[in-house]
């Protein structure tokens, strides 16, 4: 029980990689604030991890609005008395409007970015300001990409947005390390969601399938003990995708 007497907060917890990072923080013992946009989704996590006897609430949010990211994480406080890791996993890129920069309009780099940049520097402030008047250390952390550190053709927005998370992550942990607070992201390669084939696979050098399970698995370790000494990093989760030369990605 690793984080027994931890409060998580997770937004994006209604979602495959959020909610099974949610349930299993749920089963190492701590209580779990759920977020997300989508409330039938983050109640169907709340469920699952009450069923299996964990402790968990949920909390509707939209994080490219900074108020209802600052309302959810203060409601989720006034809860559980106490913010402890910050787990901030809602982002995603607008798949189908996918295309070159010089094709892509307004409203999709806006979107883009505050779905992906926007969403992470409004949740890591609200945690921030929680956990410095705490006095007692914490964890955030926040999903970038491998995309945000190679760059894909017809993402240009949501790589940059996801390499901003990797910048803002350096330079949170230098403001917020007098606190104890460290501050490092993810960035997830293709993972592959229930009922999707198996062309995922077909993307890393292992040649396995990447599960939300081995995403969420990273995410704890970083929130866990034996990480405190770790700050301002991005790991890399991908089975060696991004070692990709030209010709191979």
């Amino acid at each position: 029980m690793r984080f027994q007497h931890k409060t998580v907060f997770i937004t994006g917890g209604g979602g495959y990689i959020g909610g099974e990072t949610a349930k299993l923080f749920a089963l190492e013992g701590a209580t779990v604030a759920v977020c997300d946009i989508n409330q039938e989704a983050l109640e169907k996590t709340v469920l699952d991890i009450k069923n299996s006897g964990g402790t968990a609430l949920g909390f509707v949010a939209d994080v490219t609005d900074s108020k209802s990211v600052n309302n959810a994480i203060a409601a989720a406080v006034k809860a559980f008395d106490s913010l402890d890791i910050l787990v901030h996993v809602a982002g995603g890129s607008a798949r189908k409007l996918n295309r070159r920069l010089v094709d892509q309009t307004d409203d999709v780099i806006d979107f883009v970015l505050k779905m992906n940049l926007y969403g992470a520097l409004y949740a890591s402030r609200a945690a921030a300001r929680v956990m410095i008047a705490q006095n007692n250390g914490g964890r955030i952390i926040n999903f970038s990409s491998t995309v945000g550190v190679n760059g894909l053709k017809g993402c240009v927005d949501y790589a940059a947005a996801k390499g901003g998370v990797i910048a803002m992550t350096k330079a949170l942990a230098k403001e917020l390390a007098e606190y104890g607070i460290t501050v490092n992201s993810v960035a997830p390669g293709i993972v592959q969601r229930p009922g999707e084939k198996n062309e995922a696979i077909q993307t890393n050098f292992l040649g396995q399938k990447c599960t939300a399970e081995d995403i969420a698995n990273m995410v704890l370790f970083l929130s866990s003990e034996e990480a405190h000494f770790i700050t301002g990093q991005t790991y890399i989760v991908d089975g060696g995708r991004s070692l990709a030369m030209k010709g191979s990605d």
